[in-house]
């Protein structure tokens, strides 16, 4: 079997043998330093940067100096809400901050094209002809799942959101969803499994620059 074949699976969860992957996209050497890189930057990118400790200027009280400078045989205090003592205030804590870190274009492509070759080689890749729900009932997802012999951790890439895939896998905590112009390295590193429709592959192709 090809290096860039993987499984591939018809609406129903059958098997239908092997599939083709487009080369440009996943025949790339790619940089795993890059990948992670772009990993980091993205997790960065969630933190609220809310975190906030009071420093001595910020903590109410002990503007009064506690006792005179000489002749009580204790060390010299200015303030009793010193970082020194108990209740005092924190040095050099957590302050407001943002943690976002700007990625280009290139580098987020890069680490794309990283993290779905690395996740050919690992054979932890599968296509699906298409992947529709009548009923959109959690029934019907589980059944397709099971068909397919899909377990554990999964990432499914539609090529746009739709409304009765979403409420069919919506009960299943183990599978997240996400449309193929927003998916990242991150989230397919993330997951143990990750299958794309050839209609999503085709979105996925239109992210690189032609030529």
């Amino acid at each position: 079997m090809s290096s860039l074949q993987v499984p591939l699976y018809s609406a129903n969860g059958e098997s239908l043998g092997q599939f083709d992957l487009p080369e440009p996209i996943f025949a790339a050497k790619g940089s795993l330093r890059v990948l992670h890189e772009v990993i980091v930057a993205l997790q960065a990118n969630q933190r609220r940067g809310t975190s906030m400790t009071k420093t001595r200027g910020l903590v109410s009280g002990g503007g009064r100096k506690p006792w005179k400078q000489k002749g009580t045989g204790n060390a010299r205090a200015g303030s009793i809400r010193s970082p020194l003592w108990r209740k005092g205030g924190i040095i050099f804590g957590p302050q407001p901050r943002s943690y976002r870190t700007d990625l280009d274009q290139t580098r987020r492509l890069i680490a794309l094209q990283t993290a779905l070759g690395e996740k050919v080689k690992a054979s932890e890749l599968g296509v699906f002809e298409s992947m529709t729900f009548d009923l959109s009932k959690t029934k019907e997802a589980q059944q397709f799942l099971k068909k397919a012999g899909i377990t554990g951790n999964t990432l499914v890439v539609v090529d746009r959101p739709d409304l009765k895939v979403t409420r069919a896998f919506e009960n299943i905590k183990s599978i997240k969803l996400v449309d193929a112009a927003q998916v990242n390295a991150w989230q397919l590193m993330a997951c143990r499994k990750v299958y794309f429709t050839k209609a999503a592959l085709d979105e996925l192709s239109k992210r690189w620059p032609k030529g």
